[in-house]
Formats: structure tokens, sequence, C-alpha cells
């Protein structure tokens, strides 16, 4: 059974619903259903993530966030090395 998380949450829900709309009487026919579309939802879902993590815009956003403590540590310890 796949992880017990929001992704595969939501992925067997949308299969099941799918599923009852195509083939709400026959149980074999809906059971063939659901795993298919279960399996498309959940590789689409980790391609979107995917491309999410490598775009640019959060890498600009980390950038950002990063440069933002380092300016606030530098001037927690500005008096420290005595900057101007």
């Amino acid at each position: 059974m796949p992880p017990n998380d929001r992704k595969h949450k939501a992925a067997r829900l949308a299969a099941r619903i799918f599923a009852t709309v195509l083939f709400p009487s026959n149980r074999w026919e809906w059971q063939k259903t659901r795993d298919k579309v279960e399996k498309l939802l959940l590789e689409t879902a980790e391609q979107l993530l995917d491309a999410y993590e490598n775009s640019p815009a959060k890498k600009r956003k980390e950038k950002k966030e990063k440069l933002q403590e380092l300016r606030k540590h530098l001037q927690k310890n500005k008096k420290r090395l005595d900057l101007p």
C-alpha cells in the first residue's frame, strides 16, 4: 500500500470518483480503471513536483531567503565585528 500522505490520498480519491463515473455498476472494470487512473495521477504529480523543485522561481526565492538570513546575521554581529 502506498504511503499515507496527502498526494496519495488525493490520487486515490480522484481515481475512485473517476472510476465511479465511468463504471458505476461493473466492479471489475471499476477496479481496473481506478488502478490505472491512480497510477497516472501519481506519475503526473511526481512530474509536477519535480518541475517545481527545479524551477528558476523557486531557486531565486531560496537565494533571496539565504541572503536575507545572511543580512540578519551580519546586522546582529555588526557591533561585535566593529563594522561601520
